[in-house]
């Protein structure tokens, strides 16, 4: 009948309403109007302070004093994340068969040495102080090296192609075709993709150990009562300089994850957010935590520092798990298997540098070796029982084990 199918059509429309919007509220479980059920964010958490007053966290981040005037600042690490996107843009170049890449313009770029940027956003990158280099692994010479010496690899794989020819494959370094699934991409004899390497490599090693291991590690010794320089425009104390420091290492923009899922570890913690929630729970802490610092609540400060670091190891090893997954699933494609796997091994080697493996709170850099083993120095040889062996590693040890096939 006609009355029954425009019910129907009006039951679907219903349907589509209903399941298109999500429902909005407290997401912190930690505030006191936390809502199970809301799957958005609106702002209206609330906290108490040890006083007992309390206040509301704001749906982005944005946060001003009294007067009004913004105290965000995060401004260098802006700058570092866009120096890390136009190394990956220029490595990415050599995916092109016969383009090759420099390791002095590599290692010019990660020492911001001389080198002109092309600094889309105007950020006054060419000449500044800013690096990735003094930044790697708070400073540590011998993984410095190790990531030069991955670079002067790229370099060397890409002055071999010849335009026009994809030869590349298991024990020929080259570009490797697209075998119907990725590709091309420039990959070594034994299957690494240096790239891949290098650009989650120093997400971890700078981004990441950053964040969860300096600024989140010795924020409790910062003054919150003084703004750093009123007079000069800097409104912010200098606690919530270094809390605003450690945000924009996760990413560049305050609205996020309205923006910013583009790129680095908003990019994955969105990517990972339907399984683990990673991209809520983590931007939220951070709210959270800037939010109790300018109301002196030093214990919601705390409780969200531990969230930021255990979310980042849970977000940095299912981000492993999900390329091992993948490549387990494409096994027999060799470009697609050994470019999952060189994100995969980038990702596991990746959690060395977080809070928890640094601090024996979580998986261990033992643990982390172990994975590793696995899969081997040669990825063309690996089989599916390996791949299976490093995503149980790694599960077991960072609580994922009840997901670890679903992501």
């Amino acid at each position: 009948m006609k009355i029954n199918s425009i019910a129907s059509l009006l039951l679907v429309g219903l349907i589509v309403i209903t399941t298109g919007c999500k429902k909005e509220g407290c997401t912190n479980p930690l505030a006191s109007n936390y809502s199970e059920s809301a799957k958005k964010d609106d702002g209206s958490c609330q906290f108490d302070t040890p006083g007992g007053s309390g206040y509301t966290v704001p749906s982005t981040y944005a946060f001003t004093d009294a007067s009004g005037n913004n105290t965000v600042s995060f401004s260098g690490q802006q700058i570092r994340l866009d120096m890390m996107s136009e190394m990956t843009t220029y490595m990415k170049t050599a995916n092109t068969a016969g383009t090759a890449v420099s390791a002095t313009v590599l290692k010019d770029m990660y020492a911001n040495n001389a080198y002109t940027w092309t600094d889309a956003q105007g950020l006054g990158m060419t000449g500044s102080t800013k690096q990735l280099k003094n930044k790697t692994a708070a400073g540590d010479v011998g993984i410095q090296i190790l990531f030069e010496s991955y670079m002067d690899s790229i370099a060397v794989i890409s002055s071999t192609t010849v335009t026009g020819v994809e030869d590349g494959a298991p024990g020929n370094g080259g570009v490797y075709p697209n075998d119907g699934v990725k590709g091309p991409y420039l990959i070594s004899a034994t299957g690494v993709e240096y790239t891949q390497i290098i650009e989650k490599g120093l997400m971890c090693a700078v981004f990441m150990n950053q964040m969860t291991m300096n600024y989140l590690g010795s924020i409790a010794s910062d003054d919150n009562t003084t703004a750093v320089d009123a007079t000069g425009g800097k409104y912010y104390t200098e606690m919530e300089h270094h809390w605003d420091e450690a945000y924009g290492y996760f990413t560049s923009e305050i609205n996020y994850p309205s923006a910013g899922t583009d790129r680095f570890w908003g990019k994955y913690a969105d990517g990972r957010e339907a399984i683990l929630g990673s991209a809520t729970k983590i931007a939220d802490a951070f709210r959270a935590g800037r939010a109790a610092i300018s109301n002196a609540d030093y214990v919601t400060r705390d409780a969200q520092i531990a969230i930021i670091r255990n979310e980042m190891e849970k977000l940095c090893a299912g981000t492993a798990i999900h390329y091992l997954n993948y490549a387990k699933a494409h096994i027999s494609d060799v470009t697609a298997r050994n470019h999952s796997i060189s994100e995969a091994v980038a990702f596991l080697e990746g959690l060395k540098y977080g809070y928890n493996t640094e601090s024996g709170n979580g998986m261990t850099s033992a643990q982390v070796d172990v994975a590793l083993a696995h899969i081997g120095a040669d990825f063309n040889t690996v089989t599916l029982g390996d791949l299976q062996s490093a995503i149980d590693e790694i599960a077991n040890n960072t609580g994922l084990s009840g997901v670890a096939y679903s992501l």
